[in-house]
């Protein structure tokens, strides 16, 4: 009977740990698949987000119209909000018209040229504003065109003829006006921008009207959404004035003129037309054969400004393009305004940072997550501030101060953050919580499935174990 009860129990604890194994095998399959979920989490938020974005916002777009880059920034300081690819290269297209109004603007302020000086057409400018394959207001050859009017056709429709004209009027060599694109791209920082030609649309397409030597006739402008956020940032705080444009759906040029006509502008996110977003004061779309639709806004209201760039989006031959692209500038915006706040971290004047007194020239505003605060440091003579997702400068977003004494009197103001090291905790805590939040159901499924693996693992085992000790 004993040795019956020995026989049994050793049979038990063999089957056991038969059962044992499989179960562990069938965990560790569990908990690699689980894995590879979570190593493909960020992956798949690369690829699905802005597609969730746009559907979450009420828009329909399919995964053909995906933009090949996108980006959100504050135009206060280039903080990031939202970036998808902001160092590929792409045809930037009409957006190129900007640097060429930007030139043109620094020329009006350095005083060399006006709004209201005139320009006169030739019989070349006015064939080029016959090419129908060209964006173009129709232009007239010896008619005075105030340079004004050729600003609003050439930032609204997006005219070529007229863009062509102003570059001509700052330096009349096609060439060295490129030159000049070039030099300012490079003062701004636009590392990965080369221009080939004052409007966006290759040398080649003007049909022998428009020729550049020493660049190419054939290839395209190239940048990126983060040189482009760093060219309209620059443009928009030097020249404000070109919005009083822009914001419009439509304008009249040259009235009371027998040359008067209403032009459309190709911004569809302006106030009156079909996808008017609230707050929108410009700036500009571009699109090209070979990237298809891109879109600049520039976002105003209740005191904030940002900068929404939307690159490659859907074929050159889609209908739907000329609109998506504001679909997705929109929901960007929407998503972006629902996830971060303003905060003001210090008002100018002598404040007590860290046991510091400091002096501020300027108040230290930036924006936070939702329900977050800003973190700071101070570094000498500059006060460090950590940002969301860094900012398009590729460097830490830092603010001059001033040392002083320590009986230095206050400006009336108090912190409203407390110093970095006291807040680790919270933000571990915070971004631990957004990464759980962002796990995909198929996460869940799989954890749960090895908590009730163990479950009924464990009931196994002391049932058996009970039988065992009954024998």
């Amino acid at each position: 009977m004993q040795k019956e009860g020995e026989f049994n129990k050793m049979r038990g604890d063999v089957l056991r740990g038969k059962i044992m194994k499989k179960i562990i095998k069938l965990v560790c399959v569990l908990f690699l698949l689980m894995m590879g979920v979570i190593g493909t989490i960020s992956t798949v938020n690369a690829q699905e987000s802005i597609l969730k974005v746009v559907k979450d916002e009420g828009y329909e777009i399919s995964s053909s119209d995906t933009p090949k880059a996108s980006l959100v920034v504050s135009i206060a300081n280039g903080e990031i909000l939202w970036q998808e690819n902001p160092d590929r290269a792409v045809d930037p297209a009409s957006l190129s018209k900007l640097m060429t109004i930007f030139i043109v603007y620094d020329a009006i302020k350095e005083g060399k040229i006006s709004l209201s000086d005139k320009v006169v057409p030739t019989a070349t400018d006015e064939a080029i504003s016959k090419i129908t394959a060209l964006s173009n207001v129709p232009l007239t050859a010896g008619v005075e065109y105030p340079v004004e009017e050729l600003v609003k056709m050439a930032l609204l429709p997006s005219s070529n003829a007229a863009t062509i004209l102003l570059s001509h009027l700052v330096n009349d060599n096609s060439d060295e006006f490129v030159d000049l694109m070039n030099q300012k791209a490079k003062e701004l920082g636009m590392t990965n921008t080369k221009f080939e030609g004052a409007t966006g649309a290759v040398a080649e397409d003007f049909q022998g009207h428009y020729t550049v030597k020493r660049h190419s006739m054939n290839q395209p402008n190239q940048t990126t959404a983060r040189d482009l956020a760093k060219m309209v940032i620059a443009l928009y705080k030097s020249h404000p004035e070109i919005t009083q444009y822009t914001r419009n759906s439509t304008l009249t040029v040259m009235s009371g003129t027998p040359y008067a006509q209403t032009i459309k502008n190709t911004n569809h996110s302006v106030q009156g037309d079909l996808l008017a977003y609230p707050g929108i004061i410009g700036l500009k779309t571009g699109t090209s054969e070979r990237d298809g639709f891109n879109y600049i806004g520039i976002y105003q209201k209740d005191g904030v400004e940002l900068l929404d760039i939307v690159l490659g989006v859907s074929e050159w031959t889609s209908a739907a393009g000329e609109y998506n692209r504001h679909k997705i500038g929109n929901a960007l915006l929407s998503y972006v305004l629902k996830q971060y706040e303003a905060q003001t971290l210090f008002n100018p004047g002598i404040q007590t940072i860290q046991g510091q007194k400091v002096k501020l020239d300027h108040a230290v505003k930036v924006f936070t997550e939702k329900g977050k605060t800003a973190t700071y440091q101070i570094e000498g003579n500059h006060l460090k501030v950590a940002t969301p997702q860094g900012t398009i400068y590729e460097q830490e977003l830092t603010f001059s101060v001033e040392k002083e004494p320590d009986e230095a009197v206050e400006s009336t103001y108090e912190e409203t953050t407390t110093e970095a090291s006291q807040w680790i905790p919270k933000i571990i805590w915070n971004k631990t919580v957004h990464f759980i939040k962002k796990l995909p159901l198929l996460f869940w499924v799989f954890f749960f499935g090895i908590v009730l693996v163990f479950y009924v693992l464990r009931k196994f085992l002391k049932t058996s174990s009970k039988r065992d000790r009954r024998r």
